[in-house]
């Protein structure tokens, strides 16, 4: 009898916890967005009041054309990389160096655009300068 009853109370204590968990990541968990989005064949950008999460946008580029990025984070952490079509990051940063810079982009095909944040806020602007 004393067996189930210490049963009993580890298991309610684990479904318990399991509760607080699943009610803790729900509330800020991945994949929280606030804010406003636009995605478009030649520019990407991100007005964000909160996110924690990850977010991608493809774009169709030349040799020779480049990215303008306006960068500003406000808090949290936000983290930008820009993948070339042969998989090699042109560009990942957290926009403390440099808020307003531009990318050269090295050969033509489909870039990736990631960004990667927690409880983060600010904006992120990337436009295709066309050669």
């Amino acid at each position: 009898m004393k067996r189930k009853t210490v049963l009993f109370c580890l298991a309610a204590l684990l479904a318990a916890g399991l509760a607080v968990f699943f009610l803790v990541r729900g509330s800020q968990g991945p994949g929280s967005f606030r804010g406003s989005c636009v995605k478009s064949p030649d520019s990407y950008s991100l007005e964000i009041e909160h996110m924690t999460g990850a977010d991608s946008h493809m774009l169709e580029l030349q040799a020779g054309d480049a990215l303008q990025i306006r960068f500003s984070p406000e808090k949290g952490s936000l983290k930008l990389t820009i993948t070339a079509p042969d998989g090699t990051e042109v560009y990942t940063g957290n926009g403390t160096e440099a808020a307003d810079f531009t990318v050269n982009l090295p050969e033509s095909g489909i870039y990736t655009v990631s960004v990667e944040a927690r409880n983060a806020a600010g904006t992120l602007r990337l436009s295709a300068v066309r050669r």
